[in-house]
C-alpha cells in the first residue's frame, strides 16, 4: 500500500489485528503527546478525553464528556469568549483556535492554546471534531514580560526625549540672551 492510498472501513473490517493496532497506536499516541486531546461529535458533545486530560483537570473522561464540563473549568473571563468561538466553529465547520485558561486540580488556572478541525464524511458533513489544548503558560509569560519591558521602554524614551528638549529650549534661550 503506498502513502497516497487510502485504508476504507470495509478493507479494515477485513483486517481485525489492523484495527487493534490502530487503537493501539492512537491510544499511546493521544496519552504521550503533550497536549490534552479531545474529541466531540458534530454538534460539540465531549466523548473523548486523553489521559492528559484526566491528569490536568482531574476529572475522569466520564465526568468530562457532555457539551459544557469543559467550559466550567475555564476561567471566569474566558467562558463567554470561548462559547462564542466555538459556536461559531460548530455552526461553521470553521478551523477552531482560541487562548484560554483552563483550571488544573490544584486550582491553578494556566493558558492554552485550543484548536480543532472537523472530521467530515464522503458527503462533506461533520461527523466529528478532533481537538487539541496545548500549555502556552510559559509563552504567555514571556509575553507578558516583553510587553511590560517594552512600555518601560518607551516611557524611558518619552521622559528623555523631554528632558532633551527643555535642554534645547534652554540653550535656545542663552543663546538668544547674547
Amino acid at each position: 500500500m503506498s502513502a497516497s492510498d487510502s485504508v476504507t472501513p470495509a478493507a479494515l473490517d477485513n483486517a481485525p489485528e489492523l484495527i487493534s493496532l490502530g487503537q493501539e497506536e492512537f491510544a499511546f499516541l493521544v496519552d504521550n503527546i503533550p497536549q490534552l486531546v479531545w474529541i466531540t461529535d458534530p454538534q460539540g458533545n465531549h466523548t473523548y478525553f486523553n489521559q492528559r486530560w484526566v491528569d490536568y483537570t482531574g476529572y475522569t473522561v466520564p465526568m468530562s464528556v457532555g457539551p459544557d464540563m469543559w467550559n466550567n473549568l475555564l476561567h471566569p473571563d474566558d467562558q463567554q469568549r470561548a462559547r462564542q468561538v466555538w459556536g461559531h466553529s460548530l455552526a461553521t465547520g470553521d478551523y477552531y483556535r482560541i487562548e484560554y485558561r483552563f483550571k488544573g486540580k490544584q486550582g491553578g488556572y494556566r493558558w492554552f492554546l485550543g484548536q480543532a478541525l472537523p472530521r467530515r464524511d464522503e458527503s462533506g458533513r461533520i461527523v466529528s471534531w478532533f481537538g487539541t489544548c496545548t500549555d502556552i503558560e510559559e509563552q504567555r509569560q514571556m509575553r507578558e514580560q516583553l510587553e511590560a519591558a517594552y512600555s518601560d521602554l518607551e516611557a524611558k524614551v518619552m521622559f528623555r526625549t523631554l528632558d532633551l528638549e527643555r535642554e534645547v529650549q534652554e540653550l535656545q534661550r542663552q543663546l538668544g540672551a547674547k
